[in-house]
């Protein structure tokens, strides 16, 4: 699933000479706690977020003086998006965008990686639509899930390589059996909060109807940590 089947589209604008009371009207007005900011050719120059208008309130008592330190000019910085009601001061720029064909996978990872709750989509520069965290989960639960292995040798299969590929946990160490979907693990591995992934890894095999965790933790069980032999 990508950026362009889950955004929402048309998406409101403002503009950067506009009044913050515009974007605040925006916001109260759509779903989105973001407003993007176009130039005069349309293209996308800055967002404003709920952070920057809530930047306002919390400013608006006690207004001290700017001080005449060597952070004067970073404070003015902050006077100037605090205070003004001129969208263009109080955006934040640079805005963290993404293309239409950006993936579910790629979108969260951009949303992870920033504090950022909206990413616009942009196509040649242009606005095309905004993606939400919102839209993220909704799309999540929507996307088909992976194809069910049929029959307990599938799944036993399907079980020991997730142990293996993602876990590093070979047969050897944990030995799984399967019967009418309920899988049993038994073994013994290093700690319990690998024993716990054990379990997970198990139970995120698609058609595992239950998954019993028989393994023990073995805290002198180091053979894998230690370095082969020269």
């Amino acid at each position: 699933m990508l950026a362009k089947d889950i955004m929402a589209s048309p998406v409101i604008t403002i503009g950067e000479d506009q009044n913050v009371r515009r974007a605040i009207e925006i916001i109260n007005a759509t779903k989105f706690g973001a407003v993007p900011v176009v130039d005069a050719e349309g293209v996308l120059t800055g967002i404003v977020t709920e952070g920057d208008l809530l930047r306002r309130i919390s400013s608006s008592n006690g207004r001290r003086p700017v001080p005449h330190t060597r952070d004067r000019k970073e404070a003015l910085a902050d006077y100037i998006k605090a205070r003004s009601w001129r969208i263009k001061d109080v955006m934040t720029t640079p805005v963290i965008s993404a293309v239409p064909t950006a993936t579910i996978t790629q979108l969260a990872d951009l949303l992870l990686a920033h504090p950022i709750k909206h990413i616009p989509v942009v196509a040649e520069g242009r606005l095309v639509g905004m993606v939400s965290r919102r839209d993220l989960m909704r799309a999540i639960i929507d996307t088909p899930s992976e194809s069910t292995a049929s029959g307990d040798q599938a799944l036993h299969a399907a079980v020991c390589s997730r142990l293996e590929s993602e876990l590093g946990i070979p047969p050897k160490d944990v030995e799984t059996s399967v019967s009418n979907g309920l899988v049993v693990l038994r073994g013994e591995v290093e700690s319990s909060i690998e024993r716990e992934a054990a379990r997970v890894a198990a139970e995120s095999v698609p058609g595992v109807q239950g998954v019993s965790n028989n393994i023990q933790v073995a805290y002198r069980m180091l053979s894998r940590l230690k370095p082969p032999a020269e």
